[in-house]
């Protein structure tokens, strides 16, 4: 355990993890149900969304722009400072201002996304990257069960403004965090906005692959809780649910990295099933109960699922004789260009055919 948890970069990051992940539970967990709790529609969500993806694949070069000169820590303040005004927006109605709204919550994406594959690469030893992983997730539930509750409390008493307060507060802690790890990538060429656009369209490989077919964890992640939420069609009942769900999940993934670092291949095989199986289940079951089960059960693989994905890819920009800053940025645009696609389409039939997408 000394040599994947007491290091001293390791223990950083999984401080950098835990305060994010609390911070952006409000956004991340809670940011679809938010707005559609405040009267947006469904499509309007879909297409925000989709918008979302577009602009942060496009902008991601900012990234490797602004570290490369400033360091990456510049990048996490800037974007925390744009996440701060994304929940401002949703607590306040950002149906008054779309275009800024689409804007503040594509560009933190762009500016952080990559940096915690390209630090990883940086810092981490191959031989505990699926270990490591699992302790980042464990972070990461940590920081999204205590947030939950927070924001459950928040919401439903309408403290709003002391949540907005607690929230940046652990924003501000996350950036703290990654100052001690900071760094600035060495990026050779200059133009790094047409290097990064002509690499995602000119190498096509399993590397980009896998990178577009995490859409679906996206998706569930973002839209889950949603799904969750018209269910129930309570509150303090989906928050409950969240938590316990949140809570749940530390067993798995404590036991998968260890499985992952001894055969990639098939831990990665086996938790894909599963995830398949579990969200083939929404399509069936329409009772609360069970419901608010499968979402525990798809929760808690999701997180497995993560880390194995993340640690197959990891390792693959760790070996790549490329510059791995340019890697992790490549990575997140072909994610994000995948996600326009699958985004602008669910919000057209929505629209239109007037059917729950769901």
């Amino acid at each position: 355990m000394k040599e994947y948890f007491y290091r001293r970069e390791y223990k950083w990051l999984y401080l950098t993890k835990f305060f994010f992940a609390f911070a952006n539970s409000f956004t991340d967990i809670f940011g679809t149900v938010m707005l559609y709790k405040n009267g947006m529609p469904l499509y309007e969500i879909l297409f925000i969304y989709g918008l979302r993806f577009g602009i942060m694949g496009l902008c991601s070069p900012l990234f490797l722009k602004i570290a490369s000169q400033y360091g990456i820590s510049t990048c996490t303040i800037l974007a925390n400072m744009l996440r701060i005004l994304g929940v401002y927006m949703i607590q306040n109605g950002a149906q008054n201002n779309l275009i800024l709204f689409v804007f503040v919550m594509s560009l933190p994406g762009a500016l952080a996304n990559p940096i915690e594959d390209a630090v990883s690469s940086r810092y981490v030893e191959n031989e505990h990257r699926g270990r490591y992983n699992s302790m980042r997730n464990i972070a990461r539930i940590c920081g999204q069960a205590l947030a939950s509750i927070l924001v459950t409390w928040g919401v439903v008493t309408n403290h709003q403004t002391l949540l907005l307060l607690i929230i940046s507060i652990f924003f501000l802690l996350d950036y703290l965090c990654t100052a001690v790890v900071d760094y600035k990538p060495q990026i050779k060429n200059q133009h790094v906005f047409q290097e990064t656009i002509k690499y995602v369209f000119k190498h096509i490989d399993s590397y980009e692959l896998i990178f577009c077919l995490r859409t679906n964890h996206i998706i569930e992640r973002l839209f889950v809780p949603l799904y969750l939420y018209l269910v129930v069609q309570d509150f303090v009942a989906f928050g409950t649910v969240v938590v316990v769900s949140l809570m749940f999940q530390m067993i798995t993934v404590v036991l998968v990295g260890k499985l992952t670092d001894k055969n990639t291949k098939k831990t990665n095989d086996f938790v894909t099933i599963i995830r398949i199986l579990i969200t083939a289940v929404f399509l069936f079951v329409r009772d609360k109960i069970w419901i608010s089960f499968n979402k525990m059960l798809s929760d808690n693989f999701e997180k497995v699922y993560e880390t194995t994905v993340q640690t197959s890819l990891q390792n693959k920009i760790k070996l790549s004789p490329e510059d791995n800053s340019l890697l992790s940025t490549v990575g997140q645009m072909s994610l994000c260009f995948t996600e326009v696609f699958v985004f602008l389409g669910l919000s057209v039939i929505n629209y239109f055919v007037e059917m729950n997408v769901f």
